[in-house]
Formats: structure tokens, sequence, C-alpha cells
């Protein structure tokens, strides 16, 4: 596999060890850093086709979900590279059995590897959901679409959970040819084979996925999957601790991607459902996360922490993931002592060495963006069973933006106001004032 695509997936960065240490690390980016991340960001990006230059085409999620925050604040430039990357990777879906193909190559959308993995329909699915909230593309709606499709008919076991990966290639058969090939024709001569192992970071990722396409694109099959699945995770591989073990093999607890992919995913469960069983979950693991895989120095590392143990190694990839959740899970949950959870994440991703260390930079922006200011936080009054409430909740769920909070309080009010940057708003009590407010805002 072609090493920037590589990177993106496996990138174990410098170790304690190969970092000067300060006596004391700020957990801050400096503004020298954010700049010198800025102009990463836009000279990596590929104006011709969108992405990231490279012969290898993917998506980097996390850049495009910084075009799209950045752009709806009024980024021309940063919207249009948002726009130019998701309509073009739109080449990646397998048109007849839907599906996102793994990559493409030749430094075009069109030339896909045609491998699919769960972790590809996870990104793409999420990734689009958020940009139809963003720019209400029924193209993006109908990508979304075919994703959960596909992972219905091809990726869902029995049980509801979902299985790694299906193969590119049958044995003697020409995969261009083959996937050009219509329905009919393909089942003639056969399915290319499907991975059927059970992986909990796999299944967390995918979950977290139909769950935001259930908040974003009011997908209600979306949401039933995830919380199947979910249950059977939690039913199977979940210790009572809070960590989540890998698969049916493994006794304990060993890598952060898998709790921390279940963490997130049980916090996105709990936004669309408001079921505190899901909040509770996600507060657990976090505390888990915090207790095992925390490194002496900064960050948190890819395996249980153990001082002596050179295998665990801090990965910028997971530490952005887990310091933008904790970040999030801290106005969740009320509990304030998970911002020192989110300092000990920012005090590993704002060394220069390791923020500007990979083609993460973008990661690395909206952990800064987001840890420098709260939510976009949304108050609801009332009782969640009455259909007033509901509405109000439907139209708070499709607002924009990933970083938002919905709080919901038991109130015969029937009202919602919203606070954003200091600013509180006054009640509004239709769902026509709620939409015209959230559109200013």
């Amino acid at each position: 596999m072609h090493t920037l695509l590589k990177s993106t997936y496996e990138n174990p960065i410098p170790i304690e060890k190969k970092i000067k240490l300060k006596d004391k690390i700020n957990p801050v980016l400096s503004n020298k850093c954010r700049r010198r991340l800025k102009y990463m960001h836009h000279s990596s990006f590929d104006w011709k086709y969108g992405g990231i230059s490279s012969p290898i085409k993917f998506i980097d999620r996390d850049s495009v979900e910084y075009s799209l925050e950045t752009g709806s604040n009024g980024d021309i430039n940063e919207k249009r590279m948002a726009k130019l990357t998701l309509d073009n990777a739109i080449a990646l879906i397998d048109p007849v059995w839907g599906g996102v193909y793994q990559y493409s190559t030749l430094g075009r959308w069109d030339m896909p590897h045609y491998r699919k993995t769960i972790a590809a329909q996870a990104g793409h699915l999420r990734l689009y959901s958020l940009a139809y909230s963003y720019m209400k593309s029924g193209n993006y709606l109908d990508v979304t679409k075919s994703i959960q499709k596909y992972v219905l008919n091809f990726m869902t076991s029995r049980n509801g959970v979902f299985y790694t990966s299906q193969s590119g290639a049958i044995s003697g058969i020409d995969s261009v040819k083959y996937f050009s090939l219509q329905k009919l024709k393909r089942e003639e001569i056969g399915i290319p084979e499907i991975n059927k192992q059970v992986l909990t970071r796999d299944n967390g990722w995918l979950i977290e996925a139909l769950g935001t396409h259930a908040e974003y694109c009011g997908d209600t099959k979306s949401l039933s999957m995830a919380i199947k699945a979910a249950k059977w995770i939690n039913d199977s591989f979940r210790n009572s601790d809070g960590g989540y073990r890998k698969n049916q093999t493994t006794k304990s607890t060993q890598y952060l991607s898998d709790t921390l992919a279940m963490a997130r995913a049980m916090l996105q469960l709990y936004r669309c459902t408001f079921n505190k069983k899901y909040l509770d979950y996600s507060c657990q693991s976090l505390d888990f996360i915090n207790s095992n895989f925390r490194n002496s120095f900064f960050g948190f590392c890819n395996t249980i922490y153990n001082t002596n143990d050179n295998a665990a190694r801090c990965q910028i990839d997971e530490n952005i993931s887990l310091t933008r959740f904790a970040n999030l899970l801290k106005f969740y949950s009320n509990k304030d002592n998970y911002n020192d959870v989110v300092k000990h994440g920012l005090r590993y991703l704002s060394i220069p060495e390791v923020a500007t260390a990979r083609v993460e930079e973008a990661g690395v922006l909206l952990v800064d963006k987001e840890t420098r200011m709260p939510p976009l936080t949304i108050n609801i009054f009332g009782n969640i069973g009455n259909p007033k409430i509901s509405e109000f909740l439907d139209i708070a769920h499709r607002k924009e933006g990933w970083y938002k909070l919905i709080k919901i309080y038991e109130s015969n009010a029937d009202s919602v106001s919203i606070e954003i940057d200091g600013f509180k708003s006054k009640p509004v009590y239709t769902p026509e004032e709620l939409n015209r407010l959230l559109l200013t805002h």
C-alpha cells in the first residue's frame, strides 16, 4: 500500500525519548504552529481533483471536516476545497451494489482499488452525512444511502454486527471488467469473498457513522442498525470496567482504538436517543482510557501504557480523535475532570514536532479550534414525548456541525434557547422561530 495512505492509518509518531522535553509542556498550540498547520493544509491540496495531492486518492476526513466547518464560517476557499473533494470522491462509490471502494490510483478518483473495508464505509458515511448537514446536496445524501444499503446487504451478520471487509477480486477474473458489469452478470460469476471477522474498533466506527447518518439525515433505519450492533458488541466484547476487547479471541482490553471507537459510538447514540445508558457507557470508557492508556508525559498510547513497554506509542490520529471526543463529552456529562484528559491530549498534540509530523494537520486544527471555545449549545425545555419537543429535537439534530451540545430539561415551558461564544438567546416557542434563530448562528 502506498506510504501516504498507510501513514494515515498506521502512524505512530516519536515517543517521549525522541522529543526534547521541556519541564512543563504548555497544552496550547502556538500561533506559529497554527499558521504552519494552515499552510500545510492548503499547500497539500489538489486543486484539480480535490483531496490531498498524491498518486493515491483517498479522503482525509479531518481535512474535509475542517474545510466544511471553516467554509460555513465564511471562508470561500475552504468551502470550495470541501466541495471539490466530496464531489469528485463520489467516483469511489460502487454504482451497482453501493458502498465505497477503499481508494483510487494514478492521482484520480476513477481508478479504484476495488476492496471495500468497513472502516472506509464508516468514514465516508459519517463524512457525507456531516457534509449533507452543511450543504444539503442530494448527491451527498445519495452517497449515504448507497453505503447504508451496501452495509446492510453485504456486511451485516445475523446478529446485526458488521464484518471487516470484502475482497476486490475474484481469482482468475479481471477486476476492472468484473466491476464494470451489472448486478446479474456479477452474480453469475460470483461474489468477492467477505472477511466475516468481527472487530470492535471497526464496529464502533460504523455504529458512530450510522448514528451520525440518523442525526443529520433523519434515517431511522440507520439508528436501528446502530442500536442493534451496539447491543451485541456491548454484550460480547465490553468488560465491566468500561474497556473493550478487540474480538472473540482476546480476553482483555489491549488497544486504545477499540475502547475509543466504542466510547465515541456510545456518545453518538446518546445524542440520537438521550438514553442515559449510552452516556454512562461513554463516560466509563473514557475513565478506563485515562487510567490505562495515559502516557506519563503527554498524550495517550495505542496499547495499555507501561513504562517498560516499548510497543506502547502515541499515535497522532488516535490522540486527535480522543481529545475531540473527551472535550465534547465534558460538556454532555458535566464532568469537569475530563478537562484534564483534554489537556493531556493537547500536551502531545501541541508539540510542534508532533503537530507537523504527518498529514494530520487539519485534525490538529480541529482540536485547537474546539478546545478554545464551548460548543453551540441548544437547550430544549419540555417533555421528550411531546410532539413539539420532538420537532425541536429534529431541528437541533439537523443543525450543521459535529461540535454542538443538545440538552433537554424537563419543563412545562416547551421552549428552546441557544448559547454560543458567550451569547445567550431569549427562549423561542415554535419550530419556525428555532429555525430562524439557528440560521443566524
